[in-house]
This record gives structure tokens, sequence and C-alpha cells, in this order.
């Protein structure tokens, strides 16, 4: 079989007399001889950074959000961050391994930490100061079997007023919880995951036995108990048993890396929730992660404390408005946001910004109770005479 390419044979005769005559059998001579030239493409990270620049809209006003800075999660009530902000104390991180290096970098942005990141935080400090030459590595492996130790007695002492709910609801449910706790006794919690499975276990537990509860705050009670179990989102030592062995620079960005603050849609975007700036609140990642998908309604129902929290994150934010540190676009987020926080949480959750100085040449949005300016009518021109065409008979 003849190969098309090896036994071409260009003829540049019909372009002998042009001047695109070499540059045309350059081009060709180039092909015959580096058959498998190909051109360069753009690597990876460049065809990436192409394809973000070209994002729609949608990432703009995510960004407007964004610029809210450091205001507290309206649901837990933490200070976030900014990705700037971690940007930097993973760089700081980088510099030393030393625990009193890390004990500085991160000290100044101990308010940001959540709870079982900031006690475990506190631990470290306290332990810095007879070890500051060693790293954090070895804090976090030299306290491990302790912190094994504190969630297994924090897990009995659970189990114990779990018991005590459950008797004084009825003696059956008193004996099933009884056994139960007596079974996840014996469960090892060595790592995280056990934990987290016992504790998993037992919300299952509760929720089965409803049926059986008639005292719905008895019910709640058990509810809360069973999700105090400890794990490494709300305990300390769970945390070092789940993050021991791990790299220095990895645990000290993990202690601030769920407060960087995150775009939550107030209605889920699995549920038909839109990208767009009165459906978004600014949430740290540690909440946003955690609700996933579930409705609003049912979250502020388990965590209570989102009202105060949000009336909170409103206040900061109005008073950034107030004094021009944010742009014009969201001069209104507060009322724009309060319609969908109200539908979705079924009434629970509302909020006062009466705080919000108005602005001039502010859109109004569909939450507003303002009236619409009526336009002036425009006045009825004058109706202009009819004239009939004059006739002229002219005669024949």
């Amino acid at each position: 079989m003849i190969n098309p390419i090896i036994n071409f044979n260009p003829n540049f005769s019909s372009l002998a007399k042009t001047k695109q005559a070499p540059k045309a059998e350059q081009a060709v001579t180039n092909v015959l001889t580096n058959p498998i030239q190909r051109p360069k493409l753009p690597q990876p990270t460049t065809m990436m950074a192409l394809l973000y620049n070209n994002i729609s809209f949608t990432g703009k006003k995510e960004d407007l959000v964004r610029s809210f800075g450091h205001v507290s999660c309206p649901c837990c009530g933490t200070k976030m961050l900014t990705n700037n902000d971690m940007d930097k104390i993973k760089k700081d991180l980088g510099r030393e391994d030393s625990a009193q290096h890390y004990v500085n970098t991160l000290k100044p942005y101990e308010e940001f930490m959540h709870k079982p990141e900031k006690g475990t935080f506190n631990k470290f400090e306290a332990w810095e100061k007879e070890n500051p030459k060693s790293t954090f590595k070895a804090f976090m492996e030299e306290n491990r079997v302790s912190s094994i130790k504190a969630c297994k007695e924090s897990q009995l002492n659970t189990f114990a007023q779990i018991n005590e709910v459950a008797k004084s609801v009825t003696p059956e449910i008193g004996e099933k919880f009884a056994q139960l706790t007596e079974n996840y006794a014996k469960m090892p919690t060595e790592t995280e995951e056990a934990m987290k499975n016992i504790r998993k276990s037992m919300i299952a537990d509760i929720k089965d036995s409803k049926s059986k509860i008639e005292d719905e705050e008895k019910y709640k009670q058990l509810q809360k108990l069973a999700d105090s179990l400890p794990t490494s989102k709300n305990s300390a030592d769970a945390f070092i048993v789940k993050y021991a062995g791990q790299p220095s620079s990895k645990v000290g960005a993990r202690l601030l890396k769920l407060s960087v603050g995150t775009i939550e849609h107030v209605k889920p975007q699995a549920n038909g929730g839109r990208d767009r700036v009165e459906n978004y609140l600014l949430e740290c990642g540690e909440c946003n992660h955690t609700r996933g998908d579930v409705s609003l309604h049912d979250w502020v129902e388990a965590h209570p404390e989102m009202k105060e929290n949000t009336q909170k994150y409103m206040d900061e934010v109005i008073e950034k408005i107030n004094n021009g540190e944010l742009s014009p676009e969201l001069d209104n987020y507060p009322n724009a946001v309060k319609g969908a926080l109200k539908e979705q949480s079924k009434g629970s959750l509302t909020y006062d910004t009466s705080a919000l100085k108005p602005k001039e040449n502010q859109r109004p949005t569909k939450n507003d109770k303002s009236e619409k300016s009526e336009k002036p009518q425009k006045p009825n021109k004058p109706n202009k005479p009819h004239h009939k065409p004059h006739r002229l008979n002219i005669a024949a």
C-alpha cells in the first residue's frame, strides 16, 4: 500500500509566479519532514484558568457576598476568614516547622476557630511552652492515647445521661436504652470512624423509638444527648485522635480551614434554589458542609441558635454597608435575602434591618413594601380640525 504522505510530491508551479510560493512550499516541507510534530497546547493549569475566566456572571455574584469578609457565621456565630487569609496562613506555616512558630502564626486567628479546633490549639499552646523546638505533629502523637481515653469517658458519661432520660419515659424504653448503651460502651474508640459509627447508631435508635416516646421534650433531650457524643466536629480529644500522625502543616491549616466563608444557598440548589445574591448567605465551611441539602426550616429547628446568629450576621453586614465598605450592588442585600430566609424557614427565621440607612438611587426589590411611584401621564394632544379637500369645479 502506498503511503500518501511519504509519496506525496507537491507541485508549486501554480504558485511559482506569486509571492506566496516560498511560504507554501516551506509549510508543506515542514509537515513532510516532521509528520508527528504537533502544535503546543496550554498546560492543564492554563486551560483551567482559561475556563475559570470565562465563567458566567454567577461567580461575580458570589464574590460580592464573599466580600463581607470577617463577619460572624449566621449559623454557628463563629467569625469567618477569607480565602486570602487562608492562603497567607498556609504560606506562613510553611516557613518553619517548630511548635513555637506554629503557635505564633496561629494565635492571631484563635477567635476564628471552631470549638474543637480551638480546644486543640489551647492544649497545643500549653504544651509548646515546654517543647518550643518540637513540632505540632509530635504534640498530636504524644496526646493520642490520652485523648482516646478522654473520648471513652465522655461517651460513658453521655450514655448514663441517656439512660436517666429513657427511664423517665417508660420502663420499656428505659430497659431498651440500657441494653443499647451497654453494647455501645464495649465498642472501641481508637479511631474517629468508630466514634462516628457509635454516634450515628445511637441517633438512629432514638429516631426509631420516636413513636413510643409521647413526651416531645424528652425526645428532644435524647436527640441532643446523642448528638453530643464525641466526634472531631464537637470534641478536641476526638480531633486529636483523628489527625494524630498527620503532617504539622496539614493539621495546622485544618484548625482554620473550615472557618473560611463559603456561599450557602438559602434554598438548596437540589430543591431549585437559584444562583442569585438574594439566595446567598456567607456561611463557614463547617456549617455549609454539615447542612448539605437539609431544608432551612429543619436546620433552624435543630439549631435554634441560628436565629440570634443570623441577626448578628446581618447587623455586621449592615454596618459595612452603612460605612460604604461594600459594593453599591449590596446596598439592599439585607432586605433582598430577608424574604427568602423567611419563606424557606417557614417564618421561623427573620431579623431586624431598621439600622440599614437608605441609599440614594437605590433600586427597590420585590421584597420592598414601598409603593411604586406612578408615572405622570402625558397630556392628551388636542385634535386637529379635519378639513375636507376643496374640489375645484373646472368647466370642461
